[in-house]
């Protein structure tokens, strides 16, 4: 058990302050002009080298896209979702995870330029860390709020494309899993989107962490993250939907 106390210690020191780069590959498929499937593969690291996460999870969306008569009234679309989460740790067991997702989306238009994105999901956690205590279930709410800042008056063309996206998000645990339950997320980015609709967006994160071990209650993240979007194929008589804030996992 000293053994075991002393490697946790060492473990909470580092991850007290570190930095963790991200990457994740999304690929939409768009069924019609009110349903998509969108499906992103990821990896994510911590330095030290701490743990390596690998995910993957799809999305359906079914959009509200009926202007003139919302079904929905203020709601812009539902999501459902699900997908697996693997970590694999340094010096602990490692841990998966089944996640089920719920959530909608609602805008809120404020000056021409900007509109502010709401979006407010549910998610159900299984984790299993490979160890005699099974299964652990646990549920989250995730409350995210962001906008895209474009750049209208592009002077010089490489300009077209360009935009800021700006996001800030809230986590609360409802029922604890383990770990990474509670935590505010901010982060500035800035994207590109080429002519052939494909999308690569760079965000410097700062993450404050709650609940991250058994004896380590808090953690300040830096983050680097990389996200390339798939610009997808038009099908005939279906116009590609338009969206930049795609649904993040973790």
């Amino acid at each position: 058990m000293t053994k075991v106390s002393a490697q946790d210690s060492i473990v909470d020191q580092d991850v007290r302050v570190n930095q963790q780069f991200w990457i994740d590959y999304n690929h939409p498929n768009q069924w019609s002009e009110t349903q998509s499937v969108r499906t992103q593969i990821a990896f994510r690291t911590i330095v030290p080298n701490l743990f390596n996460r690998f995910q993957a999870i799809s999305t359906i969306t079914f959009k509200n896209i009926n202007q003139k008569e919302r079904k929905w009234g203020r709601i812009d679309s539902y999501q459902l979702g699900g997908g697996a989460i693997y970590t694999q740790n340094t010096g602990a067991k490692n841990n998966f995870e089944l996640r089920l997702l719920q959530g909608f989306k609602f805008n809120i238009p404020t000056i021409k330029p900007i509109t502010l994105s709401n979006y407010i999901r549910l998610e159900e956690r299984f984790q299993n860390s490979f160890d005699d205590d099974g299964w652990r279930s646990g549920f989250r709410l995730r409350y995210r709020l962001g906008t895209n800042i474009s750049w209208k008056k592009h002077y010089l063309s490489f300009t077209e494309g360009l935009y800021f996206p700006l996001q800030a998000e809230l986590f609360f645990n409802l029922k604890k899993t383990d770990r990474f339950n509670d935590l505010i997320r901010i982060s500035p980015g800035m994207g590109y989107k080429f002519k052939n609709n494909w999308r690569y967006e760079l965000f410097v994160i700062f993450n404050r962490t709650t609940n991250i071990t058994e004896t380590n209650n808090k953690s300040s993240d830096f983050i680097l993250r990389l996200r390339v979007y798939n610009g997808g194929k038009k099908k005939e008589g279906i116009e590609q939907q338009e969206d930049f804030q795609l649904d993040d996992v973790n």
